[in-house]
């Protein structure tokens, strides 16, 4: 059978029935096929890779469609390809994977991605606690738990006129209290101002970087695990831990303030995090931390940090290492981090350990948020 196209992510509806249940092809309960099996782990918003049975028999024909997974039920799934939306029965599947956004320019494989598509991959990992959407921008919130949780992510089209679409985020913060901000980006180097939703904002009275020096402007780095030097025979052990554990999150907190609740949220709220920790052999005490994203293709280090007393001693190259270690035997060959452009330091670190700018990004908010 074809991929049936449909217009709308929530068109689940059986063609003569109106239900949700029951297509001619799934089997009795729609939930125990091995297409039903392969697709349950296939994760909503991600790039997906779908091998669908095209006839009946034992040697029927396949194809594969490509595109982002929108919604799936019981019976169905729901993907945007290049060319059209289009509805897979669920038990007609052959194969499924979530795979890595489309390379869009040449280069390593860290180079390759676009800006907007590696934007999309690391709002993912670093998941908001109430997300909405305007077209494609995403709109993130999490009880003021980091600019990046808390800001729309202004990628793609809005689907909307630009000025409507800022009234549209503007009404969603009001509604839950919180002041309005976007996160815009571009090449190294680049003006906000020449874009159409900055040159509207900041008609509105917002002001670029919010008052904040650090949001001024943010460096995304990116880079193979390959090229990051390995561990050695002289490097501390570094424990990765699945689960959120209490100390980890108490470390945390002394870089950074918290939210209860929502710090917690946003910390476990991706497909796929490792807690990464190393510490004082003497006290057993955690010294340096970092939080690995896992993405098909990508690993993203988020909140690597060193307490005082034991910098400048390897702990965050180990703790790096550790991660590239961890993406290699993972298929992860690129890398991503955030670092604030005024981090001099910062930026050093990251580009001895083979990590290139590939964009910059900054928020734009009223003076006080």
């Amino acid at each position: 059978m074809n991929g049936e196209p449909t217009h709308g992510p929530t068109d689940e509806t059986h063609p003569e029935t109106g239900s949700q249940t029951g297509s001619a092809t799934s089997a009795p309960g729609g939930t125990d096929t091995p297409g039903h099996r392969l697709t349950a782990g296939l994760t909503i918003g991600s790039r997906v890779v779908v091998r669908y049975r095209l006839e009946e028999g034992e040697g029927a024909a396949a194809t594969d469609f490509v595109g982002e997974l929108v919604a799936r039920n019981a019976d169905f799934l729901v993907v945007d390809t290049r060319t059209e939306r289009v509805k897979l029965i669920r038990a007609d599947v052959l194969a499924a994977k979530d795979v890595p956004p489309p390379a869009s320019r040449t280069g390593r494989a860290h180079e390759r991605v676009s800006a907007d598509d590696l934007e999309k991959l690391m709002a993912k990992g670093w998941q908001a606690v109430d997300r909405g959407g305007v077209g494609d921008w995403v709109l993130r919130a999490s009880d003021g738990f980091t600019g990046r949780a808390n800001s729309a992510l202004v990628v793609g089209d809005p689907s909307l006129p630009v000025a409507k679409a800022i009234d549209f985020a503007e009404r969603w913060y009001a509604d839950r209290g919180r002041p309005a901000i976007f996160q815009v980006h571009g090449a190294s180097g680049f003006d906000p101002a020449e874009q159409p939703a900055v040159a509207e904002l900041l008609e509105r009275g917002y002001v670029v970087g919010g008052g904040h020096e650090s949001w001024q402007r943010v460096l995304v780095m990116t880079g193979l695990s390959a090229a990051v030097p390995p561990l050695t025979e002289q490097s501390a052990p570094v424990t990765a831990d699945a689960q959120l554990q209490l100390d980890w999150l108490t470390t945390y907190a002394e870089q950074r303030p918290v939210v209860p609740g929502a710090t917690e949220a946003v910390l476990t709220g991706s497909d796929g995090q490792l807690f990464l920790s190393v510490r004082d052999p003497g006290t057993n005490a955690i010294i340096g931390l970092a939080r690995l994203a896992i993405h098909p293709g990508w690993a993203g280090i988020f909140g690597l940090w060193v307490h005082p007393d034991h910098r400048r001693s390897g702990v965050a190259t180990t703790i790096v290492s550790a991660a590239a270690m961890v993406a290699r035997e993972n298929n992860m060959p690129a890398m991503y981090i955030q670092v604030s452009g005024d981090n001099a330091a910062g930026v050093a670190f990251w580009s001895d350990l083979g990590f290139t700018v590939h964009h910059e990004y900054t928020y734009v908010a009223k003076a006080s948020a």
